[in-house]
């Protein structure tokens, strides 16, 4: 049966919840024809993060991969078109390490590129009712060195795999700080993150027929 690995992650920041696993859970379990979906929570730290993925991975052997992270200070779902390989950021992550202008992976790119047809992504998120765009910028905080990561992974032995990273706006009852006004509640959410996955199953469908 083929499969979408969907990501999300753990609360960071002194929140009680992460907008992208309280989306990203609402789709484990959900189908459609032949696909299924399956959501696996990730630990906000950086090489924990990536470690988790690639375990997830080698499990699943999905066709399919979306990894989703919270953007409080977006008001629109973004569709990453690019990983960076550097982390910068001023704050630590979950497990108190702090990385700020530092290469994710030493000796791999400077940049690398999402496998999934991103503007097929972002415009079927549109169609669905939800505001949504293509970013070139997944920031330098965990969200971007897991991208980057999972990306450097599936280069060296799952490139036809298509992957896609989707930021989420925070959800209406969180409270992070300077966080945009335009939120988005998590059922609402996972309606896009489930019209972003029909795109990826038109991509994935000519890879999964070609096997």
């Amino acid at each position: 049966m083929p499969t979408i690995l969907v990501t999300g992650f753990e609360p960071f920041g002194g929140e009680a919840v992460n907008a992208s696993w309280e989306a990203a859970h609402r789709l484990d379990g959900w189908r459609q024809d032949e696909w299924i979906a399956v959501a696996h929570r990730l630990p906000c730290a950086y090489d924990a993060s990536v470690a988790e993925f690639v375990r997830a991975f080698e499990r699943l052997r999905p066709h399919l991969v979306m990894m989703t992270g919270q953007a409080a200070r977006r008001g629109v779902i973004c569709v990453e078109r690019i990983a960076r390989n550097r982390d910068s950021a001023t704050a630590p992550d979950n497990r108190g390490v702090l990385r700020n202008e530092v290469a994710s992976v030493a000796g791999a790119p400077e940049i690398l590129e999402a496998t999934a047809p991103v503007a097929d992504v972002a415009r079927a998120i549109c169609e669905t009712g939800f505001p949504a765009r293509i970013s070139a910028n997944a920031g330098g905080y965990v969200c971007n060195h897991l991208y980057f990561g999972a990306l450097n992974y599936l280069r060296a032995g799952s490139q036809e795999t298509p992957a896609v990273f989707l930021h989420l706006p925070a959800t209406p009852e969180q409270t992070p700080p300077r966080a945009s006004a335009r939120r988005l509640a998590s059922a609402d959410a996972a309606r896009a993150l489930r019209a972003a996955a029909l795109a990826l199953i038109g991509a994935g469908s000519l890879r999964v027929a070609a096997q």
